[in-house]
């Protein structure tokens, strides 16, 4: 689980922006300014290495249109894949097993907007600024372009992002190269070419899959909202937390996994958020690299970082999966949330 989170965080500083810098001035007071005076990208095409620490290393190309986007990865052991956002639909393509997957998202707009570079730069900001110590390095050039250096690093270990470092192009607010270390792992994600504006194809977005591809189309569905009946048919028996512990259950959500029959429940206390239950059939046992745990004498792992906490066990042949969603809530309360769980009849 850390893994993933941690990838998915890190992945995502690919095409974050930060702030350009002076010495005279903090990151956030240069963050407003280059908000004021910076112009959004209408395209570009970028070529760029992800590197981690183990070595393993994949090379992509990027093609980015008004909001469309193409990439082509190829990996260490020399696997070619495409993903394609054409703003309808989303194709992703494999090589070696001549398989793709297409996903409708003609419907689901607010669900793949995709933020401008001012806004992603103020996201992370806001993310960073209270666990991290920001602070300005020596000025680079990255792929040909002048960019600015900004360092954070965390206050405490454990944080949801762990130390980075970023190179900003100081024209188009881009990140060009990215280095970021945490507890579980390292990458580095560096430009080597990156052309602001280019003049891009229509084209680039269709995708040409090889006529004997096997094309799976995979639907787009919102949660179907279940009663607690339907929950029960769908898995079996399975634990929720009574009302008598001031916890109100408001909803119960098909997560549409065929293979595990995912379910969650929301949870709320005077009418704000404060958790949710996520229950399954799991397809593989608990790893033991979260911090090990007992729950109602089970063994369970958890996830304690600066941005997400999770609780986890399996039971009587399901998993559950508690993900806090007030940030005020303890594990020790919710460990004593648990010990008053009772089974649907």
């Amino acid at each position: 689980m850390k893994k993933v989170i941690y990838s998915a965080a890190l992945i995502l500083t690919l095409s974050l922006a930060a702030c350009s810098s002076t010495e005279e001035h903090s990151p956030q007071e240069i963050l407003n300014q280059a908000m004021q005076e910076t112009s959004e990208l209408t395209s570009y095409y970028a070529e760029y290495n992800i590197t981690m620490e183990d070595g393993t290393e994949v090379l992509s190309k990027q093609w980015a249109k008004n909001g469309k986007n193409r990439v082509e990865i190829i990996d260490s052991t020399g696997e070619e894949s495409l993903a394609i956002n054409d703003g309808k639909t989303l194709t992703s393509y494999t090589k070696s097993t001549n398989t793709a997957m297409i996903m409708d998202i003609s419907s689901n707009g607010d669900g793949f907007v995709q933020l401008t570079l001012k806004e992603q730069a103020l996201r992370l900001l806001e993310q960073v600024q209270d666990s991290h110590d920001i602070t300005i390095g020596e000025q680079e050039k990255i792929a040909g372009h002048e960019t600015y250096h900004l360092i954070a690093k965390e206050k405490k270990s454990g944080s949801l992002y762990g130390d980075m470092e970023i190179w900003v192009d100081k024209k188009t607010w881009m990140t060009l190269k990215s280095v970021t270390s945490s507890e579980d792992m390292a990458m580095t994600v560096e430009f080597t070419k990156f052309e602001p504006n280019a003049k891009i194809k229509d084209e680039l977005f269709v995708a040409d899959l090889p006529e004997d591809a096997t094309i799976e189309m995979v639907k787009n569905e919102p949660p179907a909202q279940l009663t607690m009946e339907e929950a029960t048919e769908k898995l079996g028996t399975f634990l929720i937390v009574p009302e008598s512990t001031g916890y109100k259950l408001e909803s119960i959500e098909d997560m549409n996994m065929p293979d595990t029959g995912e379910i969650a429940l929301t949870y709320t206390k005077n009418d704000e958020p404060q958790f949710t239950l996520s229950v399954f059939k799991p397809i593989e046992q608990i790893g033991d690299e979260e911090d090990t745990i007992e729950v109602r004498k089970q063994q369970g792992t958890k996830m304690d970082s600066e941005y997400f906490k999770l609780l986890q066990w399996d039971e009587q042949g399901l998993r559950y999966n508690v993900i806090f969603e007030n940030p005020d809530l303890t594990f020790e309360q919710v460990l004593a949330i648990t010990e008053q769980m009772e089974f649907t009849k």
